[in-house]
């Protein structure tokens, strides 16, 4: 064999070894279990006893993802759901959540999952632990009023503040409720595809500063309708970040590409709602 077939073998070794372990990367993240499938089911709960989803192991055992709300992020009305759950899309385990009379209230839908190549977070991660993509280190924020964008998109003072007052050390999920302004045929997609535009650079900074993609997806069919939920409004899409601690999420604004992309976040969103959650 001469010295370029040598060469191009081993090159092309390198490469396959690179690809695989960046695959297990990504299929060792929170995102693959949940990527594996096409379509799932997301559930929020209230209860009275806010410990009771977590102290009982409700649906422990089929959960893909489980969560307590903490605070709401970005929101027009106060805390109402107290857990968040995804599922595989098994219609026996929605009749299952429906019956349980000790829930005060669920909203349940159907979620096909937004198709991401397994092995970008991967790499985006990868980048983050070999220190190519860092953590801006300029200061937090001590106003949100210094924050760009459509003050109604953006986070309260008050979620500034409870962000500042929780642990350090506490990982936080950003569960986000996304809803797309229409055209005047009623068509979402148009803001879909530019609200993607956005979250293609929100990914990339939210592995810059050291947190993970989780889902994101379309909400294709309401399963169980909220009855008593203060103000109801139908949902395009669900997406959610985990951030390695409270106050990660405000680094982003200081890099310059994500700042750039809040221009389509502001042009596609009709409203949302983004609740701050912890895993469990």
């Amino acid at each position: 064999m001469s010295v370029a077939l040598k060469s191009l073998a081993v090159l092309l070794t390198a490469l396959g070894l690179a690809a695989l372990s960046l695959w297990i990367l990504a299929a060792r993240q929170p995102s693959g279990a949940i990527h594996n499938h096409e379509s799932v089911i997301f559930v929020a709960i209230k209860h009275d006893d806010a410990s009771f989803v977590k102290s009982s192991g409700f649906l422990g055992e089929k959960a893909l993802w489980r969560a307590s709300a903490a605070f709401p992020f970005i929101s027009d009305i106060e805390q109402y759901w107290t857990d968040y759950l995804i599922l595989p899309d098994d219609p026996s385990l929605v009749t299952g959540i429906v019956h349980v009379g000790e829930l005060a209230e669920v909203y349940i839908a159907q979620v096909e999952l937004t198709k991401i190549p397994s092995i970008v977070p991967g790499l985006l991660r990868a980048q983050h632990l070999v220190g190519l993509t860092r953590r801006p280190n300029g200061p937090l924020p001590t106003s949100t009023d210094v924050i760009e964008g459509r003050r109604d998109v953006l986070p309260t003072q008050a979620s500034l503040d409870a962000a500042l007052a929780m642990d350090s050390n506490t990982q936080v999920t950003m569960m986000n409720f996304l809803a797309y302004f229409p055209t005047p045929t009623g068509d979402k997609e148009p803001g879909r595809r530019t609200y993607r535009r956005y979250g293609q650079e929100a990914i990339k900074a939210v592995h810059m500063v050291g947190g993970q993609f989780l889902f994101s997806g379309t909400v294709t069919k309401v399963l169980q309708e909220a009855k008593g939920h203060p103000a109801p409004v139908v949902w395009d899409d669900l997406a959610a970040m985990i951030y390695p601690d409270p106050t990660a999420i405000f680094y982003m604004e200081q890099d310059a590409a994500y700042i750039k992309a809040l221009g389509w976040r502001d042009d596609s969103l009709e409203r949302t709602r983004v609740i701050a959650t912890v895993s469990y």
